[in-house]
């Protein structure tokens, strides 16, 4: 169980709790979101891989700048206590959304290709019960149970060798076809996908190495850029225009390329060792805001009982009394806006601490002069 901040992570969970937040569900309909470049699609990982590296740089700065603290408590040092606290419900309010968003799209992923016949809300409990359990043992145990989903799930690459060997690869170079605005909207569509690598600014005070953490934390991403740009490869090479404009699911359909003598429907397998993904990405989000009503209903100590309140408030906003249009604005828009929010609020936090920082040492300067 998670009992403070001791310096509980290594390298690797650093680098595997920063991969498999990112990729989570976003990777079952990436060709699809990044579709309006056509078969330019494959260089928008690289690019996004790129920018979310930059990004990432002001998020390392801050932490280190308060290397014993979550991003919590640095809101409430610079902020002011009233402020940094509604800033900090907020940050509580995404993690809810975020993990939910999570579990929300796999169950009716699940419900569309496996059971149609079945509702949502077994599924939904279920998985969530299991995500509370990951969650009690701390961010030590969700960093954990990443490194065993990716080994579990990660080999599943190897299954893009059918897509590879039947598709046109012709259609792998690039044309530059589309104008700016495509370039654009598939940049945004994108980069949801990255998502995930900001919750650093949470369990950075838990990390043992932090002065590498940057180098740990790029590699994690890369890792995900890798995944990310060879489906992306593997739909262009194998769909049509149409087919990525149209198919929803992509991979599903990569999967179905696939033939086993011994296995008669492959994306049933694969849809089903996905939870283990879904999981691990649901659980750090969640973790989050664990960590959230800790530092506003209990002074940032430790307290079980908040992993089964954000659990039962995401397990009501998947299945509760909600409209179907304002739980998809929840997960499909506010918790996209919360996202960026979270990964450029570093920038104006440093902003703010640089002229904190100014601001003391001039008034030391001028106490030492006078």
């Amino acid at each position: 169980m998670d009992t403070g901040n001791l310096k509980k992570l290594n390298k690797y969970h650093v680098i595997f709790l920063i991969q498999n937040t990112m990729i989570g569900i976003g990777l079952f309909s990436l060709p699809n979101d990044i579709s309006a470049v056509g078969y330019n699609q494959w260089l928008v990982p690289l690019i996004l891989g790129v920018i979310t590296n930059i990004t990432l740089i002001p998020i390392i700065m801050l932490c280190k700048k308060f290397p014993n603290d979550s991003l919590f408590k640095i809101n409430e040092i610079l902020l002011g206590n009233i402020l940094g606290k509604a800033v900090n419900v907020t940050l509580l309010l995404y993690g809810i959304v975020a993990g939910s968003a999570v579990i929300q799209q796999f169950v009716r992923l699940v419900q569309s290709i496996v059971l149609p016949t079945f509702t949502i809300n077994s599924f939904t409990i279920s998985l969530f019960f299991v995500t509370i359990c990951i969650v009690l043992g701390g961010i030590k145990s969700v960093a954990r149970f990443c490194m065993f989903s990716f080994f579990i799930t990660g080999w599943m690459i190897a299954f893009l060798q059918w897509p590879l060997q039947a598709g046109n690869w012709l259609h792998v170079v690039p044309t530059f076809e589309v104008g700016l605005n495509a370039w654009m909207d598939s940049l945004y569509e994108g980069s949801i996908s990255m998502f995930g690598y900001g919750l650093i600014l949470f369990y950075f005070p838990y990390i043992q190495n932090q002065k590498n953490v940057l180098i740990h934390a790029s590699i994690g991403i890369w890792i995900a850029v890798f995944y990310y740009f060879l489906v992306s490869i593997a739909a262009v090479i194998y769909f049509s225009p149409w087919q990525i404009d149209n198919l929803i699911f992509p991979v599903l359909n990569l999967f179905q390329s696939i033939q086993l003598p011994f296995v008669e429907r492959i994306e049933n397998f694969g849809t089903t060792l996905w939870v283990f993904l879904v999981l691990s990405t649901s659980g750090t989000y969640l973790w989050v805001a664990k960590k959230g009503m800790d530092a506003l209903f209990s002074q940032h100590k430790n307290r079980t009982w908040h992993t089964y309140v954000v659990a039962a408030i995401g397990t009501l906003l998947i299945i509760g009394p909600i409209p179907i249009d304002l739980q998809q604005r929840i997960f499909g828009e506010w918790s996209v806006y919360f996202g960026y929010l979270l990964n450029t609020s570093p920038i104006l936090l440093l902003f703010i601490y640089w002229i904190r920082s100014n601001k003391k040492k001039n008034r030391l300067d001028k106490g030492v002069s006078s």
